[in-house]
């Protein structure tokens, strides 16, 4: 097992991998493009609970051939999602990344700052251990100036000057959607 030991309450059970609730996105209408989605966020899931102690795991996409690049596993509180980044570099395809969450909690700064700054990366899916799906889509390409202007609400975040409510309206006017299931 890579990852630590997590308090009993964060670990992954059967029953959330096989109940897990159904996606949806702003930017993916095909059911079976959708579905297969699903089956890789159960498998995200899967590999935590079964080969990483209930700790991060994190897996990529690839949206023009359904790649799907190997896992990286992380620790109980973060995994490196820059890994599967730098594999994306030098291609012109669209990448979803997911990741699981022990903590249930939405995405940290570090996500979202890597999600901003991966030109190829167009959805970013954080599950929580405890079945929770968090999503935030890219609905156009970013310009330089919304990249700073956002990197600069991440940092306001960061030092608690606003909250993830305000965080998730500036980053729509950016053209970045957030849901949660």
């Amino acid at each position: 097992m890579l990852g630590q030991k997590l308090h009993n309450d964060n670990i992954i059970t059967d029953d959330v991998i096989m109940e897990l609730k159904p996606l949806s996105f702003h930017t993916i209408s095909d059911k079976d493009i959708v579905d297969f989605i699903h089956l890789q966020c159960q498998k995200v899931l899967e590999l935590a609970q079964k080969k990483n102690d209930s700790c991060e795991v994190a897996r990529a996409i690839n949206l023009n051939t359904f790649d799907i690049l190997n896992p990286v596993f992380g620790d109980a509180h973060s995994v490196d999602i820059d890994l599967l980044v730098s594999q994306m570099k030098g291609t012109d395809f669209a990448f979803l990344v997911m990741h699981n969450h022990p903590s249930g909690l939405h995405f940290s700064v570090r996500d979202i700052k890597t999600f901003i700054d991966a030109e190829n990366m167009t959805i970013l899916i954080a599950l929580g251990n405890d079945g929770t799906i968090y999503i935030v889509e890219k609905t156009k390409q970013l310009s330089l100036n919304e990249i700073l202007s956002a990197r600069k609400t991440l940092v306001d975040w960061k030092h608690s000057l606003i909250d993830f409510n305000i965080v998730k309206e500036q980053l729509k006017t950016f053209g970045i959607v957030y849901s949660e299931m």
